[in-house]
């Protein structure tokens, strides 16, 4: 009997451990994250590639393991062809697999693309995934992606010449303004332009330079006028005070009042004597008289 149950036992511990060899690595492989992702746009045709990342090792160990991969991956465009591809796996990050169009195989803008990954996919230790994978995503269009970089190219680029020359001319102007100069005159070309004499051009231009150079030094020393007065002027503006008009002493209480000059007739005669046109005197009188004076000089 002892006999009878050892067998029984190790009979089904065979049984158990063959149904874990046969069992085991199935479904415990799985996706962890992929790009494009599932329904993208925009995805970049210039080396165009597919990646894959694992929850376990799937680097092949065999050519064998890597050709029956290879046979459950497949890329299809939007009219259902096969496109060749090459799958590589990452040798530094464990996990990774990429999935590559062959050299013989073209990637076209503006089209949708199918991945499809089977159930028999294997890791390296033999794990199978649970169930197969499935990605879509769109390529992007080339020639309406380059159309628009163009445009935005010339956008930039007008926008900076502009503010560019801006900028320089305002530079320009306000050097001018502070040194008081004006641009150089040719007067040959000058004169070409406008059908005058040069001697013309030269004077104009002379007198254009005069007139600016007298505004600068006037608004200069306006300047320096207003800097040196600003203080002087607000403490006198402090102390003066507003009045309505002139008011008479007496409404301030005031009593005097100034004395009248008499005028006699010695004074009167006095001041008709020095008076160059002394009243009542007549034209000959006047001849007479200027005539006497010159006359007592000599």
């Amino acid at each position: 009997m002892k006999r009878i149950g050892a067998i029984l036992c190790l009979s089904m511990m065979l049984i158990f451990m063959s149904a874990s060899v046969c069992f085991a690595g199935q479904g415990d492989l799985a996706i962890k994250d992929q790009y494009p992702k599932d329904g993208a746009t925009g995805t970049a045709v210039e080396n165009a590639s597919i990646k894959i990342w694992f929850n376990q090792d799937v680097r092949p160990k065999s050519k064998d393991i890597r050709k029956a991969n290879k046979s459950e991956i497949k890329l299809v465009d939007e009219k259902g062809k096969a496109v060749p591809i090459y799958v590589a796996y990452s040798p530094d990050e464990e996990g990774l697999m990429m999935v590559l169009s062959s050299n013989d195989a073209k990637i076209e803008g503006d089209t949708e693309y199918t991945l499809t990954i089977g159930a028999g996919f294997q890791a390296s230790n033999g794990d199978t995934l649970a169930k197969g994978d499935k990605v879509s995503f769109t390529t992007l269009n080339q020639s309406q992606a380059t159309t628009v970089n163009m445009v935005m190219m010339g956008v930039m680029m007008v926008g900076m010449i502009f503010f560019s020359s801006r900028s320089m001319k305002k530079q320009q102007e306000k050097e001018r303004a502070e040194k008081g100069k004006r641009d150089t005159v040719n007067p040959y070309k000058e004169a070409k332009r406008t059908g005058k004499s040069v001697e013309e051009i030269v004077e104009r231009d002379q007198k254009a330079k005069e007139k600016e150079a007298a505004a600068a030094a006037k608004r200069k020393a306006k300047q320096q006028g207003k800097s040196g007065n600003s203080g002087k002027d607000k403490e006198q503006a402090a102390d003066k005070k507003r009045v309505a008009g002139p008011r008479p002493i007496s409404a301030a209480g005031g009593t005097y009042k100034a004395p009248k000059k008499k005028s006699t007739a010695k004074n009167q005669q006095n001041k008709n004597q020095n008076s160059s046109r002394p009243k009542n005197q007549t034209g000959k009188q006047r001849n007479t008289k200027n005539k006497n004076n010159k006359s007592r000089k000599k």
